[in-house]
């Protein structure tokens, strides 16, 4: 077992609920009893050097059918921010749009991702940013274009109204600004909790992260985006799924049947094996292929699977070791058109026509 950064850390490893539960429940303590580091975390929320009028916290508190990590009220018991905290598990499915519409529009308001640096970064590994922001869109919200301020690594977005701000900050660039507030204003006590939140922070993003898990979705959302153009692929009404922890998966349509590219977090540890292509047992009507003349045509490359998915089809995705990025990715695309090209050598199959009756 890899030694703990800190006390609260060695703590947190012992709570199903996970070390993101114990990340805001200890930012929550922090921000209520210091009033510097609550000051200081005013001023970072806001806008054009004006702090949020935060007055006091609460986590888990249901907001418009939904449980943000963390919420924050002014002195009159309005929302004016809600906390995300976020390390390598992905978006559920009512984040960002309810937590966004459940802030006001005719006031400064923020909705805040917390996330490791890699997660938040202008190149690279930067995909919650432009995940984030496409969900809003697709919600109707349009926003002005995203700001990455590398110094401070943060990223923020602003309504067309000019009131609500999206923020996309890594762990790092947060809590440096909490320990510099707290030791300057001599506040002993909440720069030591600062320290421990930090080796927490510290622990779940190096423990956590399955094969680098923020690099795997960017290569899948491109290798999926090249295939659709060169025509072998559709992603019509598809978009991305999964389950915190369990697995994450991008949908689309190859060999005319809709499946997805999965991150399988329980194969990463049993296997080694991260990335799978996932053929599942369903009725959905848009499948001109059944699943079993797939696993016909796939022969080997069916079996073995998934063993906790007997049902389904999954195809292990070996992707080049130690080659660059632009040769995994070309090796990703490559393997799903041949995969196409097995079901059906002559056309895309989706462009078939589904069984009717």
């Amino acid at each position: 077992m890899a030694e703990a950064k800190s006390l609260l850390s060695l703590i947190a490893r012992g709570y199903a609920a996970g070390r993101e539960d114990a990340a805001t429940e200890a930012l929550c303590f922090i921000l209520s009893r210091s009033d510097s580091a609550r000051d200081e975390f005013a001023k970072f929320l806001g806008d054009d050097g004006k702090p949020l009028p935060i007055a006091r916290f609460s986590t888990q508190q249901r907001v418009n059918g939904a449980y943000p990590d963390m919420a924050c009220f002014d002195d009159d018991g309005n929302h004016v921010a809600f906390v995300e905290s976020k390390f390598w598990a992905s978006l559920t499915r009512r984040q960002p749009v309810d937590y966004w519409e459940a802030l006001p529009d005719d006031r400064p308001a923020a909705l805040l991702f917390l996330a490791p640096a890699s997660r938040v970064a202008r190149t690279g590994d930067g995909w919650l940013r432009a995940e984030l922001v496409e969900r809003l869109r697709l919600a109707g919200h349009d926003l002005t274009p995203a700001e990455w301020q590398e110094r401070e690594d943060l990223v923020t977005a602003m309504s067309n109204d000019g009131q609500r701000r999206l923020m996309l900050s890594s762990w790092d660039a947060l809590l440096d600004r909490l320990a510099e507030r707290t030791d300057k204003n001599g506040d002993s006590r909440a720069r030591f909790e600062v320290t421990e939140l930090r080796g927490l922070a510290c622990d779940a993003i190096r423990d956590d992260n399955p094969v680098v898990d923020a690099n795997l979705k960017q290569l899948i959302a491109e290798a999926v985006a090249q295939v659709k153009d060169s025509g072998w692929a559709n992603t019509d009404g598809l978009t991305v799924g999964g389950s915190a922890g369990d697995h994450y998966v991008r949908f689309f349509r190859l060999g005319g049947r809709t499946t997805g590219l999965r991150i399988d977090y329980k194969a990463v540890k049993q296997t080694g094996k991260p990335l799978w292509l996932w053929f599942w047992h369903t009725r959905d009507r848009r499948n001109a292929v059944g699943l079993n003349e797939v696993r016909d045509k796939l022969g080997a490359l069916a079996e073995p699977g998934l063993e906790w998915l007997p049902k389904d089809i999954c195809v292990p995705i070996d992707l080049p070791v130690g080659a660059g990025r632009e040769a995994r990715l070309d090796a990703l695309v490559a393997e799903l058109k041949r995969v196409a090209k097995i079901i059906d050598p002559y056309v895309p199959t989706y462009h078939r026509e589904p069984p009717t009756g």
